[in-house]
C-alpha cells in the first residue's frame, strides 16, 4: 500500500493550526520567500492542491470551467462572503484558469526585485512607522515580505499601492443602480506619486526635499462635460499617524478648497459607492486604524493575473450579472496557494460607518485582493476588489497608440455596498477624453500634476 503524501484535509489543518498561532510564515512545502529568492516562482514552496483547482476540488472543478451560482458551493470556503453572495444571488459568473506561479507575472518586476534586495531592512521604530535599520525612512520593495505580524503586513500595502514610482491611470467609472444599470459615467485620469521608496525614478530612494511626505496623489476628470475639469490634489506624511492634506479645484467657481478628514468616508464622487477611506482597501493612514490581528489563513479564488483584456483594443472586460446582465465585471479568477485576512478597526474617527474591515492578501506578493467592511451589529457593508494584469500586446490585434508595452497594474474594481445594492465598477482603459493614456515612471508626472499651480492649470 503506498499513502499518499498529503491525504485529504492535510492543508486544511495546517492553516487552521497556523491561523490558532497567529503564525504568518508563508509556504506549506518550504519556506516561500526562500522558493522565491532561488526560483522566482512559488510551485516549490506548495503541494499540489494548492496550485491546482482540479486537484484542490478532486477534479469537480477545473481551468476552463465557469464559476457560476451552480457550483460556487464546491468552492465556498475559497471566496470572501461578498464574492459568495453575489455568485449565489446576483447572477455574477467568472472564469476559472490556471494558477500563475511566476512571480515576475504577479507584480512589477522592479518592485520585486527591490523587495528580494531589501529584505530585512526595515523595522517597525516606537512611534509607529517604518524605517531602516539606521532610522532612515523606507527604501522600497514590500518591507516585510515575511510579515511577523498583522501591522507588518499592512504596512506593506500602506506604504505604496500601484508599486509603481509614478503611474497616471485613465481610468473608467460606471456607477449603477441595484441592477447593474449605470447612473452615471466617468472618466478621469489619477497620478500616484511616491516621494519615497522608489526603486526607479531618479533619484532613488528618496526626491529631495521630500523626505518626510510619502506620497502624493492627483486626479482630473475629463467627462462628463458638466464635471470636466474637477481636479484634486492630496499631499500624504509620511508619518502613518497624520492624516493627508487634500485639495479640490471646482471649476464651476474657479476656487481651491481643502478637504477635511472627516470627508473620508463620502462618496468620492456623486452616486458612487467608494470612500476616499476604501482606496486600495487601506485608504487612510494605517496608525488611524488600529486593533490589527490576523483572523485568516489559507487559499483563496481570486484574480490575480490576466485580468486584462488586451486581445480586444479597448480593453473592454465582458459584463454579467445583477437583473441587467451588466452590474459586475467578467472575472478571471484562479487558485491563489496562500492568503493572509487582516482586521483593523477605526480608532480615529467619530463618523466611520464602519465597525472593522477584513482585508485579503496574496501571500506571495501582498498585493490587497479583497476588502470586506462590516457594520456594528456585523452586517456586510461594503466590498472594495480589485484585479490585477500584466498588459501586454496580443497577436493580431492593434497595440493603442501612445500605450507603453509590457506593464503590470491593475485592472479592474468592484464596489459595492450591500445596503443598497448599488455598484461603483472602475477599469483601466487604453486612453479616455482629454487624449490622456496610462503612464508609468515618467518624471514629467510630478511637474504635471503634483503642485498647487498644477491643480489650477489642469482644472478647466
Amino acid at each position: 500500500m503506498r499513502l499518499r503524501k498529503y491525504p485529504d484535509g492535510w492543508t486544511r489543518r495546517h492553516f487552521i493550526e497556523q491561523l490558532a498561532k497567529a503564525t504568518f510564515a508563508a509556504g506549506v512545502i518550504a519556506p516561500l520567500w526562500d522558493v522565491i529568492g532561488d526560483t522566482g516562482a512559488c510551485e516549490a514552496a506548495y503541494p499540489p492542491e494548492l496550485l491546482s483547482i482540479e486537484s484542490y476540488t478532486r477534479g469537480k472543478l477545473k481551468a476552463g470551467d465557469v464559476l457560476d451560482a451552480h457550483n460556487v458551493d464546491i468552492v465556498k470556503d475559497l471566496l470572501d462572503p461578498f464574492a459568495y453572495w453575489q455568485y449565489k444571488n446576483d447572477g455574477r459568473v467568472s472564469d476559472i484558469v490556471e494558477t500563475e506561479t511566476n512571480l515576475s507575472r504577479l507584480v512589477w518586476p522592479p518592485f520585486l526585485e527591490a523587495t528580494l534586495r531589501n529584505k530585512g531592512m526595515h523595522r517597525i521604530g516606537p512611534d509607529g512607522n517604518v524605517y531602516t535599520r539606521d532610522g532612515k525612512p523606507w527604501i522600497g520593495g514590500n518591507p516585510f515580505p515575511e510579515p511577523a505580524s498583522a501591522e507588518e503586513l499592512l504596512y506593506c500595502n500602506a506604504l505604496t499601492w500601484g508599486k509603481h514610482d509614478a503611474e497616471g491611470d485613465t481610468i473608467r467609472e460606471w456607477d449603477t443602480d441595484p441592477d447593474g444599470e449605470p447612473m452615471y459615467t466617468y472618466e478621469m485620469f489619477y497620478v500616484m506619486w511616491q516621494t519615497v521608496g522608489r526603486v526607479v525614478v531618479e533619484p532613488k530612494p528618496y526626491q529631495p526635499g521630500h523626505e518626510q511626505d510619502l506620497r502624493i496623489l492627483a486626479s482630473v476628470l475629463s467627462t462628463p462635460e458638466d464635471m470636466r475639469g474637477f481636479a484634486s490634489l492630496t499631499f500624504w506624511p509620511y508619518d502613518q499617524r497624520k492624516f493627508p492634506t487634500a485639495y479640490n479645484y471646482a471649476p464651476t467657481i474657479k476656487r481651491v478648497r481643502t478637504n477635511q478628514p472627516f470627508e473620508r468616508f463620502d462618496p468620492m464622487t456623486p452616486g458612487g459607492t467608494m470612500f476616499a477611506s476604501d482606496g486600495w482597501m487601506v485608504g487612510d493612514p494605517l496608525l488611524t486604524w488600529g486593533n490589527f490581528k490576523m483572523v485568516g489563513k489559507g487559499p483563496m479564488l481570486a484574480c490575480v493575473s490576466r485580468a486584462a483584456y488586451t486581445d480586444n483594443p479597448d480593453w473592454a472586460a465582458p459584463l454579467c450579472g445583477g437583473k441587467s446582465g451588466k452590474k459586475y465585471f467578467r472575472t478571471r479568477v484562479q487558485l491563489v496557494p496562500e492568503t493572509y485576512a487582516a482586521q483593523l478597526e477605526p480608532t480615529h474617527y467619530n463618523n466611520c460607518p464602519y465597525a472593522r474591515k477584513v482585508v485579503y492578501y496574496d501571500a506571495r506578493t501582498l498585493n490587497p485582493l479583497t476588502m470586506i467592511a462590516y457594520g456594528k451589529k456585523g452586517e456586510l457593508l461594503h466590498q472594495h476588489e480589485g484585479t490585477f494584469s500584466f498588459f501586454e500586446p496580443v497577436a493580431g490585434v492593434k497595440w493603442p497608440d501612445g500605450v507603453p508595452q509590457n506593464f503590470w497594474a491593475w485592472s479592474t474594481i468592484h464596489a459595492m455596498d450591500m445596503q443598497s445594492g448599488k455598484m461603483t465598477r472602475m477599469a483601466l482603459a487604453p486612453s479616455i477624453t482629454g487624449g490622456y493614456t496610462p503612464t508609468f515612471e515618467d518624471p514629467k508626472l510630478f511637474d504635471g500634476y503634483c503642485s498647487l499651480d498644477a491643480l489650477r492649470r489642469i482644472g478647466r
